[in-house]
C-alpha cells in the first residue's frame, strides 16, 4: 500500500518538473526560436484548445473503461517524451514550434489524469497522501523552474527540451509501476453523456466558468513572466520568481488536510480567489524586481491553495459515480483559463504594452473571484 504513496509522489515530480520545464519555459523557447509574442501566444492558444477537445474525449473513453486510466497516462508521457527528444534535431522553425505544441499539449492535459489518479487511489483503499505528494512536486517545480533558468544561462533555451526528457522517463516509470487496483473505482462510474454531468451538477458547472475566469489572469502572469520580469528591469529573474512562487506554496499543499479540520474545502475556494486577485494586483502597483518577489507570496493562499483545495472540493461536490469526470472538467475549465491568457497575454503586451495588460489582467482577476464567491457551493456529494 505504501508503494502506491511512492509512486504517486513520483508522478507529481513527474507532472511537475514538465511542467517546470515545457509550461514554464514555453514563450522563452519560442520567442527564441524567432516567433513574437502574438505569435506565440497563438501558437499554444491553438494546443491549448486542442487539450481542452482532448480532457473530456479521453474521460469519455475512460468512462466507457475502453482504455484503463494509466493507459491514458502512458500515452501521454510518451507524447512528450517523443517531441522532447526529436525537438533539438529539427531546423525548421515551424516543423519546431509545431512539435513543441504538440508536446505542451501533454502537458496540459496531464494534470487532470494525474489528480484522477490520486483520488481513485484513495478511494480504492490505497494509502496516498495527496498533500504530501503534490507538496513535493510543488518543491520539484520550484527547483526545475529555477534550475531551467540556469541551465539556459549556461546553454542558451536549447537546453530546455533535454532536460524535459528526465522527467518524461519518471513519469512512464512510475506508470508502468503504479498498482493496477488503483483505478478500481473507475469501474462505479457509469458511461453517461457530457450533458448528463453537467445536469447532475448545475451548480458545479457555474463554478467552472468562475474557475475559468479567474484562471486567466494566473496564467496570464505564468505564461508572461519573462517579459513581465523584463519590464520589471531583470530579465533572467523569472527562474528565481517561478521558484519563489512555488516554494511558498509547499506549506499550504502538505499540511492542506490539517486545515480541511478547520473549514470546509469550499471556503479555501474563495480565500483562493482573493489572493489570486491579489498577486497580479501587487505585480502591478509595486514597481521594479522586488515588487514581483512579493507579489508571489500571496500563492499561499492563492494558487498553492487552489490547487489542493479545489481537488477536494471537486470530490466533494460531485457524486462519487463522477469521480473522474469532477477531476477532468475542473482541469478543462483551467485550461479555458490558459488558453485565454494565451490568446490575448502576448497579444496585449505587443498592442498596449506590458503595464496596461496587467490592469486589464487584474480586472478580470477581479470579475473571476466576484463569480467563484457566487458559484461555489457547501454541500457534500452523494456517496
Amino acid at each position: 500500500m505504501k508503494k502506491a504513496n511512492l509512486l504517486y509522489i513520483a508522478l507529481q515530480v513527474a507532472l511537475w518538473g514538465i511542467y517546470g520545464v515545457l509550461y514554464s519555459y514555453a514563450n522563452r523557447y519560442l520567442l527564441s526560436q524567432g516567433l513574437s509574442s502574438t505569435v506565440t501566444g497563438v501558437l499554444l492558444a491553438i494546443a491549448t484548445a486542442v487539450a481542452f477537445v482532448l480532457q473530456p474525449l479521453l474521460t469519455s473513453i475512460i468512462d466507457k473503461r475502453k482504455v484503463k486510466l494509466k493507459g491514458v497516462l502512458l500515452i501521454l508521457s510518451l507524447l512528450m517524451l517523443v517531441c522532447s527528444a526529436v525537438m533539438p534535431f529539427i531546423r525548421n522553425l515551424w516543423a519546431v514550434a509545431t512539435v513543441y505544441a504538440l508536446a505542451y499539449v501533454g502537458v496540459v492535459v496531464y494534470p487532470a489524469f494525474i489528480n484522477a489518479i490520486g483520488m481513485v487511489a484513495i478511494k480504492s483503499g490505497f494509502e496516498v497522501n495527496f498533500g504530501v505528494a503534490r507538496g513535493v512536486g510543488a518543491f520539484v517545480f520550484g527547483v526545475t523552474a529555477w534550475g531551467t533558468n540556469k541551465l539556459i544561462e549556461v546553454f542558451s533555451e536549447s537546453a530546455i527540451p533535454f532536460f524535459a526528457i528526465i522527467f518524461c522517463l519518471t513519469a512512464i516509470g512510475a506508470v508502468l509501476l503504479f498498482p493496477k487496483g488503483a483505478d478500481a473505482v473507475t469501474k462505479k462510474e457509469k458511461a453517461s453523456k457530457i450533458t448528463d454531468f453537467f445536469k447532475r451538477n448545475k451548480k458545479f458547472t457555474a463554478l467552472l466558468f468562475a474557475v475559468a475566469i479567474i484562471m486567466v489572469g494566473h496564467n496570464i502572469l505564468g505564461n508572461c513572466m519573462y517579459q513581465i520580469a523584463v519590464f520589471k528591469g531583470e530579465p533572467n529573474a523569472q527562474g528565481s520568481v517561478l521558484m519563489l512562487s512555488t516554494l511558498i506554496e509547499i506549506p499550504t499543499i502538505v499540511f492542506f488536510t490539517k486545515l480541511l479540520k478547520i473549514a470546509k474545502s469550499s471556503t479555501y475556494m474563495r480565500i483562493s480567489g482573493v489572493f489570486f486577485v491579489l498577486r497580479v494586483l501587487l505585480t502591478l502597483v509595486i514597481p521594479g524586481i522586488w515588487g514581483l518577489y512579493i507579489a508571489q507570496l500571496c500563492q499561499i493562499a492563492g494558487y498553492g491553495l487552489y490547487t489542493v483545495c479545489s481537488v477536494y472540493y471537486a470530490g466533494e461536490v460531485v457524486s462519487s459515480n463522477d469521480t473522474v469526470k469532477g477531476q477532468a472538467y475542473i482541469s478543462a475549465a483551467n485550461t479555458i483559463g490558459c488558453l485565454i491568457a494565451h490568446l490575448t497575454g502576448g497579444a496585449m503586451i505587443d498592442a498596449v504594452g506590458t503595464e496596461n495588460m496587467l490592469v486589464i489582467t487584474t480586472v478580470i482577476s477581479i470579475i473571476g473571484m466576484i463569480m467563484l464567491f457566487f458559484t461555489t457551493e457547501n454541500k457534500k456529494a452523494d456517496a
